[in-house]
């Protein structure tokens, strides 16, 4: 069956086109499943899912038309079903509907989506009773790329059917094969449904007449084939030459005779596509044939000819295609041929031989023999590094030609081993015993010569379960000891165990063990307490440490217990265990020359979660993606002058700046880039030794640890930052990595070709940008804190999951689209919000994308909106235009307070004076709207006062408190359950330390009565007021030339631009 992608306006124009025909009647009229319950016209469609219909999946408690309801895991509308896992949701911006939220994903044309909240999940489905020939559009996209599988669901050999999806919205047409049940599911990714259309096939009648005149030996009684456009054949018997047969309308279709050889169709071979009855005449004509028959010699044992394809020279301008039977008992064969035709034979099914003459002339019948000659095999070296002595015997390998699917040759051992021309994949076995592994290797190339290749194995330390299939019968796994029910799926790399069973891990001394796990868990090591989590969650993923106490080698035994049912197992590893060190050096002349080495030596301390680790790390740009997976790991900028400020138009950094950049995005796939979604040198290698990807981006989204692409992903709690830049420059420039890479557009869901030159900044434009994550917290990464760091991004820069708090002090969060999005509780005190755009007029900010479904938001408090400054910052000829708060990603229960804001005055020559927010202030285009979008005394520095403008279901507070009564301080947004209270020390820091020597600022500070005038600007910088005692009275954000009111009293005045400063002391008598 063919699959046919095209706008579903082609679909509704021939439904239309009918209608002003008057064939269409209440019958046939087109079934649709909206789920935004949109009403399209009654005319044309049967409309399945009204607002009643919808709300009646729910339970009778829920509240009709409100949100934050996730999808019954059951239901059903006429033909449609559904079976989900009871986490799924239903999205639409119908506030009629009881949903889940109003995220539609900019998906314009549709109000609603059925939106599977997991990926690669076989078991959620869409089910559809269908008749044979019904026609299916399903509007449908993924998150970040999947694979639509529709399949019957009782035989699934007669019709199954697989498409790639992307994160655009495409509309797919099936036709059914057959009558019966078929399932709709994604294996690979998280797909949203957003309407599905059954239109019922409606036939005419095509009959004719057959002219024999030309082959008046035909006989009487045959059959004609008509095989339409979507690849099904009809079949209608001849009688008295004539013949009359259904067929579906609206195809074109192809005729052929069947089983009658020595005839072919002189004229009707094809039938053009019609909507009407219509008469179809056809013409056969006879052909000389004479018997061909002989031996199939050459061929050894077991080697099995699948068939034999005789196909006439095209200047033959034969008709007739020969059909030739092959006896695999007897090793012969037999075809009808036209007499003094030249034919080339082609076998297949077996390409290690190749015929010694392929082409075949008869005049009359003949007995001919086939004689095939195996193919010239070369010799092939296969030498080993890092087997243990007599591992090598043991040793399978396997060979797969990667251009002939199904050729696999298999050695054992490494001697004996030869292979014709081909490019081959090489795999091993025979090791489960062993705890080691392959590394990334190139393939096998044999070209006309011998060939060789060594095959390095190192040691296994990491057990993810992502690369070889693992049963209940699997005893072995590279080394681990597996007993009881276990079963692990490649896609999720996790090992799921029932209740009994057992893991023994191979050690040595010396060593601790680290297990992973998420979702859902109970088990123990060396029967100690049980390990248990009941999070529910994938994207949460813990993990617990075994130190190994015995002198000798042995094993140590995970036993799954019985609480959670099912526990999933993320990775097993070994790390050496060494002494707890309170500080490491990172440089390129100290210990640690990356910031990746000096984290594995982290992970591989004996200490407990509350000893702080601080990296040292000096001044310098550092191309590297870090996963920070143990818990109090401090990033510390070691400059003796600290910067966080860009340069060269974002391309360099300041002196005394530490940048931590990558440069993956949404929308591409890299040779570079290992099955865990992070840079890997090897896999780069390897895949620019075999010019080919080996894996898929996932992209945007949680998937495989990607986090949006994120350079620094953060899972564990604790973890501070002091004076680093976090970067992903995808949307900043080319870096040097980038340049050196392969970077590969996805098919569909990409900007197109990016440039690949180091430096520089086209993909800056907004017809490059992407999602692309600077840093991630994910989901149960608490306690996190950014001093003075600078996140550079453009849409997505900072990600932030569910039970994370965040504070976030001083510094400068930079971005365009969303840019500091999730669910965490995030507070940031005196930062720089700072408007990254280009200058496509297209290109406005969004600040905020909130998804929290409860608790406490982000907290925006006494916060600088700005821009980037063009020329330093970014490439932008401009200022940025003005933006925007943001705008919910999660309807009705996100919070972002915006309080005491600085609100800079645009300085894009097309908003001049005016202020870097719209009036509007926020909108509702990503989830909707939310009422707990707050704003508290906002200064704006064009002179003007929006807030009468703001969006009306957001929320103007007349006085420091939230509508639940909540104080605004930073404490009670940092507090949680226990009190965590991080800004208040480095406030106090920050006021003990205000005389601190600095950089001297540039710029007149001058006290004219109860007035201070501030001259020579040159760049944004803050005034702020102390008292004597060194409590900040005042702050004001000046972007020019400004005069400032003061009180009567002593007073500590202090401007301060970056790392610079100017400090004077004032008496107003």
């Amino acid at each position: 069956m063919k699959v046919k992608i095209y706008p579903l306006g082609t679909a509704l124009l021939l439904l239309l086109t009918l209608l002003s025909a008057g064939r269409l009647t209440a019958q046939s009229k087109a079934e649709v499943w909206d789920f935004g319950a949109e009403v399209l016209n009654t005319e044309v469609y049967d409309n399945q899912l009204s607002v009643a219909t919808i709300n009646g999946w729910y339970d009778t408690g829920i509240t009709p038309g409100s949100n934050g309801n996730v999808l019954p895991s059951a239901w059903t509308a006429g033909r449609v079903g559904w079976t989900g896992g009871g986490n799924d949701r239903l999205r639409s911006t119908n506030t009629e509907l009881t949903r889940y939220d109003e995220n539609i994903s900019n998906s314009d044309g549709y109000t609603g989506r059925l939106y599977v909240n997991s990926g690669a999940n076989t078991t959620r489905y869409l089910s559809l009773q269908l008749n044979e020939d019904d026609e299916i559009t399903l509007v449908v996209k993924t998150d970040a790329g999947g694979n639509l599988v529709f399949t019957h669901e009782e035989q699934p050999e007669v019709h199954t059917e697989e498409r790639a999806l992307t994160s655009d919205v495409t509309t797919l047409e099936f036709v059914a094969r057959a009558a019966g049940t078929y399932r709709i599911y994604d294996n690979q990714g998280k797909p949203s449904y957003f309407r599905i259309i059954r239109k019922a096939a409606r036939y005419i009648t095509v009959s004719g007449s057959i002219d024999r005149t030309a082959a008046t030996d035909l006989p009487a009684s045959y059959a004609l084939s008509f095989t339409n456009e979507a690849g099904k054949s009809w079949t209608t018997t001849v009688s008295d030459d004539a013949y009359s047969l259904a067929l579906p309308a609206g195809y074109a279709y192809t005729v052929a005779l069947k089983d009658t050889p020595g005839f072919i169709l002189e004229s009707g071979e094809t039938l053009a596509a019609s909507d009407t009855d219509f008469n179809h005449n056809l013409a056969v004509s006879s052909i000389e044939l004479v018997s061909v028959s002989g031996a199939l010699e050459g061929l050894a044992a077991g080697d099995l000819i699948e068939s034999l394809v005789f196909s006439p020279a095209p200047e033959e301008g034969s008709g007739f295609i020969p059909q030739a039977l092959v006896d695999v008992d007897n090793n012969s064969y037999s075809v009808e041929l036209e007499p003094a035709c030249t034919y080339t034979v082609h076998a297949t099914g077996i390409n290690d031989y190749f015929l010694s003459t392929s082409t075949i002339l008869v005049n009359e019948a003949t007995t001919q023999n086939l004689v095939f000659t195996k193919k010239t095999v070369h010799p092939v070296t296969i030498t080993t590094t890092g087997l243990p002595e007599g591992a090598v015997t043991g040793l399978q390998l396997i060979f797969s030609n990667l251009n002939e699917e199904g050729y696999n040759y298999s050695f054992s051992g490494t001697d004996g081993i030869s292979l014709r021309n081909g490019t081959y994949e090489i795999q091993v076995g025979g090791l489960d015993n062993q705890p080691l592994q392959l590394a990334p290797t190139s393939y096998l190339q044999v070209n006309d010569e011998a060939a060789e290749k060594n095959l390095e194995f190192r040691p296994l330390t990491t057990w993810s379960f992502d690369d070889m299939t693992i049963t209940a019968s699997t005893a072995n796994y590279k080394g681990l000891l597996l007993q009881g029910t276990l079963a692990n799926e490649i896609a999720k790399g996790h090992l799921a165990a029932k209740p009994g069973a057992s893991i023994q891990v191979p050690v040595d001394p010396g060593q601790k063990l680290v297990v992973g796990y998420y979702y859902a868990a109970d088990f123990s090591i060396e029967g100690g307490p049980a390990i248990t989590t009941a999070s529910g969650s994938t994207s949460q993923h813990e993990s617990a440490e075994y130190l190994y106490q015995g002198s000798t080698a042995g094993t140590v035994t995970l036993t799954i217990g019985e609480g959670a049912g099912t526990t999933y197992l993320t990775s097993i590893s070994l790390r050496p265990a060494v002494a707890y060190s309170a500080t490491l050096e990172v440089g390129s002349n100290k210990t640690y020359p990356s910031i990746s080495e000096a984290l594995e030596a982290v992970r591989n301390m004996n200490r407990t979660a509350d000893q702080r680790v601080t990296l040292l790390i000096d001044p310098g740009n550092y191309e590297e993606m870090l996963v920070v997976d143990v818990p109090s790991v401090t990033l510390k900028n070691a400059g003796s002058n600290p910067s966080i400020q860009l340069a060269n138009s974002g391309v360099d950094i300041e002196d005394g700046a530490v940048r931590i950049t990558s440069y993956y995005g949404h929308g591409y796939s890299y040779f570079s880039m290992a099955s865990n979604q992070k840079w890997d040198a090897d896999v780069l290698r390897v895949n620019k030794e075999n010019n080919a990807l080996s894996y898929e981006n996932k992209g945007a989204g949680t998937t495989n640890g990607s986090y949006w692409n994120a350079t620094v992903v953060v899972t564990a709690e604790g973890f501070e930052a002091e004076n680093i830049i976090f970067e992903n420059s995808f949307n900043q420039y080319i870096s040097q990595k980038e340049a050196n890479d392969v970077v590969v557009p996805w098919i569909s869901g990409s900007k197109g070709d990016r440039p690949t030159d180091y430096g520089n900044t086209t993909v800056q434009d907004k017809s490059f940008v992407e999602r692309a994550a600077a840093l991630a917290i994910a989901k149960g990464a608490d306690k996190v804190v950014l001093n003075n760091c600078r996140l550079v991004g453009h849409q997505d820069t900072f990600f932030g999951g569910s039970g994370a708090r965040v504070a976030v002090y001083k510094g400068a969060i930079m971005g365009g689209t969303d840019y500091i999005f999730g669910d965490m509780n995030a507070t940031f005190y005196r930062s720089d919000l700072v408007l990254n755009t280009s200058d496509a007029s297209s290109d406005v900010a969004y600040i905020t994308a909130a998804q929290q479904s409860g608790g406490r938001g982000y907290l925006m408090y006494q916060c600088n909106i700005v821009s980037a400054v063009p020329g330093r910052d970014n490439a932008s000829a401009q200022p940025s235009k003005p933006g925007y708060f943001g705008r919910p990603w999660q309807a009705n229960t996100s919070e972002v307070v915006f309080f005491e804001t600085q609100i800079a005055a645009s300085e894009h020559p097309d908003f001049s004076g005016q202020s870097l927010i719209y009036p509007v202030g926020w909108m509702s285009t990503l989830g909707g709207e939310s009422p707990y979008m707050y704003e508290y005394a906002t200064q704006e520095a064009a002179g003007v006062d929006n807030q009468a403008s703001r969006a009306s279901w957001s929320t103007l507070l007349e006085a420091p408190r939230l509508s639940d009564d909540t104080e605004i301080t930073l404490l009670n947004f940092t507090k949680g359950s226990d009190g965590w209270d991080p800004l208040s020390a480095l406030i106090a820091d920050e006021t003990t330390g205000l005389l601190s020597p600095k950089a001297e600022l540039d710029v007149d500070l001058t006290v004219l009565g109860e007035t201070l005038h501030v001259n020579g600007v040159q760049t944004p910088l803050q005034i702020q007021v102390y008292n004597l005692q060194g409590s900040l009275q005042a702050r004001y954000f000046v972007s020019g030339n400004a005069v400032l009111s003061l009180s009567k009293g002593f007073w500590i005045i202090r401007a301060t631009a970056g790392t610079q400063q100017k400090i004077m002391k004032v008496w107003i008598p």
